[in-house]
């Protein structure tokens, strides 16, 4: 089953480690497809607006290079972003990207339940 964020869910996301942990727990998310010929499953997290995140994952991705400045490898998925009735593009998106559309619905709705 697909997780679906409410939008109290959105209100609730007040700052910027709140939105951070949205994206750690990617594996809540719910698989969306999965594809076992490859060891690939993508994980899918809906959006009140109608959009989406994903979060693709291979079996034995025991790491993703971090960047510079002694960061590591770091363990995580390769994160998309879906805009409401459009098509998930190959490739991947920054983790700041997410969470800024996560800001971004919840100014939204602030807006929308002041007038």
């Amino acid at each position: 089953m697909i997780l679906e964020l409410t939008k109290q869910n959105i209100l609730n996301l007040t700052n910027e480690s709140k939105r951070k942990n949205i994206l750690a727990s990617w594996r809540s998310w719910g698989i969306w497809h999965k594809a076992p010929e490859i060891g690939l499953s993508v994980y899918r997290l809906d959006l009140p607006d109608g959009s989406f995140f994903t979060a693709s994952w291979y079996e034995g991705d025991d790491f993703f290079p971090g960047g510079s400045m002694g960061m590591g490898n770091v363990n995580r998925p390769r994160f998309n972003l879906c805009d409401k009735g459009g098509k998930l593009k190959a490739g991947s998106k920054a983790e700041s990207l997410l969470t800024d559309k996560l800001k971004e619905l919840r100014k939204e709705m602030l807006s929308h339940a002041n007038n």
